[in-house]
Order: C-alpha cells, then sequence, then structure tokens
C-alpha cells in the first residue's frame, strides 16, 4: 500500500511536481520559454520585478507572471527557489545574463 506522501505527489499536476530526472528536464526546457528564463536570471542577480521589467521592457506585473509560471513547471513555490532549481537542471547559468 502507497503511504500517504506517495498518494498526494501523484495526485498532483505534473507541471507542479519537482523535476528529477533527465527526461523531465527535457520537458521543463520545453514548457519554460526564454523570456522566462530571462527573468530568472535576473532574479538570480537581485533583481526585483520591477527593475526585471525596467530592464526588458515589460510591466513588472508581467515579470511576475513570468516568474509564477517557472515556479509552477519547476514544482517550487518561491522564486529563490525556482532559481536553486533551474541552477541545478542547467537551465540557467551561474553567471550574471
Amino acid at each position: 500500500m502507497a503511504n500517504r506522501s506517495d498518494y498526494a505527489r501523484r495526485a498532483e499536476p505534473r507541471s507542479f511536481r519537482p523535476i528529477a530526472d533527465r527526461e523531465d528536464r527535457l520537458i521543463a526546457s520545453r514548457l519554460i520559454t526564454e523570456r522566462q528564463l530571462e527573468c530568472l536570471a535576473w532574479v538570480q542577480q537581485g533583481k526585483s520585478a520591477t527593475d526585471i521589467g525596467s530592464i526588458l521592457g515589460l510591466s513588472g506585473r508581467t515579470v511576475e507572471k513570468h516568474i509564477i509560471k517557472v515556479c509552477g513547471h519547476l514544482g517550487v513555490k518561491t522564486r529563490i527557489q525556482a532559481v536553486v532549481r533551474a541552477r541545478e537542471l542547467g537551465l540557467i547559468a551561474a553567471s550574471a545574463p
């Protein structure tokens, strides 16, 4: 019999489960757009949504939506967790954008 955490994990939508292997990394790289990764790279540099919006010519609200989508695809809750997970998967580099 599966324990409760296994059941809860299977019940979650696929896009919100943590990415674990190469196949899932490939799926994430297809789901996450270049613009979303660009926003995440600027988050890595400590920029706010407003700052990123000014840099990229977007509204701060649009930047926040990009970051929220990335968090969902990576299965994390915060922007910092998203940066760490994206670096683990090799989706963004540790250097400046």
